[in-house]
């Protein structure tokens, strides 16, 4: 009842506060809000329903599946629904287009000649590297000679690999300029005075697009209420041979280690394009547009606002109170995600072969779990500032505030998991039955096939990974690692820390 009354407070809150808003929806979008009591209602209900019944541990096991799988079946659902933006006339093209791509330098990145390549397939009308120093300045300069001869020649290893072999002619202008300083956001915006066209791409430099990616993506700002466009993502899959040297055993092993963190890499995106193709469809809502390679337009970012807030972004700051952590160098994506809803505009997902990029994770030796632990971090940092600081999820994306928004803060699936086994075990019905091991194993079987829902594209692609990582229990494993990592990241939130990438 405490609980409801909280939800109900608060709900008459956000009503207050839409209303009061520069533009705020109708009376029956306002009123619908109250909607948001519903979990509330049904954990009452629920309570209720155990205090009365004669097999209590069975009304909170069946209450405790709905809770897990309700989101899971409602994005499969509004994953089919989905509908790409297609049309016959574009409104913008490669040449309205400028693409930004912050770098450290060509060294250690071996992706680097093919995300050049890939983009001047594209035509845009600019291309411009934002560098950390003079030294990775002078290694992209030295890079983009041969990288422009191979592809106006036709004989680039991008152009090969896709089947482009007839010359091209290059029509994209190039900068590269020098931000001195080891910052993605303040390499970005360092680059925005050199932007003239309506569209702004931000590009990482391990990220290689699909030769059709701009005319795949670019549909989207067809609605001028649209002002941020994510893609889909894929990974590179690496082959991992056997070191003849090692000892057999050694030697295999070391292989299947490999094999699988770059298995674990490629499955984190690929849930992520589950979760953002599905919450986009259902009320256009997305957790985060990945910082990979998102479209924007110029006068977002152009606005002085952005800028200040962009480069001076703290957590848990309270005046001069509480001085919080910051300035944040990491989250550059889900900031904008924010920046963007919070000033009016719509965010769309362009879920397609073409308009994929393709970049590479889970490489061995190791840096993927502490780019886990950056993104968690990020989660626990940013979620919260959406969900009660902007407050403008609550109305524009209802649906996502519950199959995401809140379940990323509290979904763990080692703590959800066993709840569920242990909860059966104490219920009568498992108590009396004579098949007690057949109704254990098949609630394990289920939840290790739920595990599925998000990941069939990769497994589909590559059976022999699905033989190798979800057969043999890796993956799943993984996953119950994963979540005694969020609970350590949950509280070390604080920690600003670029993971994954350590530079001074």
């Amino acid at each position: 009842m405490a609980l409801l009354c909280a939800s109900l407070i608060w709900t008459t809150f956000l009503i207050y506060d839409v209303r009061r808003r520069l533009n705020p929806p109708s009376e029956r979008h306002q009123l619908g809000l109250l909607y948001h009591n519903i979990p509330a209602l049904l954990l009452l209900t629920t309570t209720l329903i155990a205090k009365s019944a004669k097999d209590t541990a069975l009304v909170w096991f069946v209450a405790l599946m709905v809770f897990r799988y309700w989101r899971t079946l409602t994005n499969i659902w509004f994953w089919f629904q989905y509908e790409l933006v297609v049309t016959s006339y574009a409104r913008y093209t490669g040449a309205d287009c400028t693409i930004i791509v912050p770098t450290v330098g060509t060294a250690g990145n071996g992706a680097f000649d093919e995300m050049v390549a890939a983009i001047l397939i594209n035509c845009p009308a600019r291309l411009i590297f934002s560098t950390n120093s003079a030294s990775a300045k002078k290694q992209v300069e030295d890079r983009l000679s041969a990288i422009q001869a191979d592809v106006e020649a036709g004989t680039s290893v991008y152009q090969k690999k896709h089947r482009l072999d007839a010359m091209v002619k290059l029509i994209t202008v190039i900068l590269v300029i020098n931000a001195s300083v080891s910052n993605k956001r303040a390499q970005v915006v360092h680059a925005f005075s050199c932007v003239e066209t309506d569209i702004l791409v931000m590009v990482d430099d391990t990220a290689v697009w699909q030769p059709r990616f701009l005319q795949a993506s670019l549909p989207a700002f067809q609605s001028q209420n649209v002002g941020f466009v994510g893609t889909r993502k894929w990974v590179n899959r690496r082959t991992h041979p056997r070191d003849p040297t090692a000892p057999l055993i050694a030697g295999l092993w070391k292989q299947y280690v490999a094999g699988f963190w770059n298995t674990i890499g490629a499955l984190y995106l690929v849930r992520h394009n589950f979760e953002i193709r599905a919450t986009n469809s259902a009320d256009g809502g997305v957790f985060c547009v990945s910082g990979r390679s998102s479209l924007i337009r110029t006068n977002i970012v152009k606005d002085k606002g952005f800028t200040k807030a962009f480069l001076n972004e703290y957590v848990l700051r309270f005046g001069t109170t509480f001085p919080g952590w910051g300035p944040v160098t990491a989250d550059d994506d889900n900031f904008i995600t924010r920046w963007v809803i919070n000033h009016g505009y719509d965010v769309k997902i362009q879920s397609s072969k073409d308009a994929t990029i393709t970049t590479t994770l889970g490489t061995y030796p190791l840096k993927f779990p502490d780019q886990c632990k950056r993104w968690s971090r990020t989660t626990f940092r940013q979620n919260p500032i959406a969900l009660f600081v902007d407050r403008t999820v609550w109305s524009k994306w209802p649906l996502t505030v519950w199959t995401t928004l809140f379940p990323w803060l509290y979904n763990a699936a080692l703590i959800w998991d066993g709840l569920a086994v242990y909860t059966l075990a104490c219920t009568y019905t498992y108590a009396q039955s004579s098949h007690r091991v057949a109704m254990l194993c098949s609630l394990v079987a289920f939840i290790w096939l739920t595990k599925l829902v998000k990941t069939i594209p990769w497994f589909w692609e590559y059976p022999m990974d699905f033989l190798l990582y979800f057969v043999v229990p890796a993956y799943p494993a993984f996953a119950y690692w994963h979540s005694l990592l969020k609970l350590y990241t949950a509280f070390t939130f604080w920690d600003l820390a670029w993971s994954g990438r350590k530079l001074k």
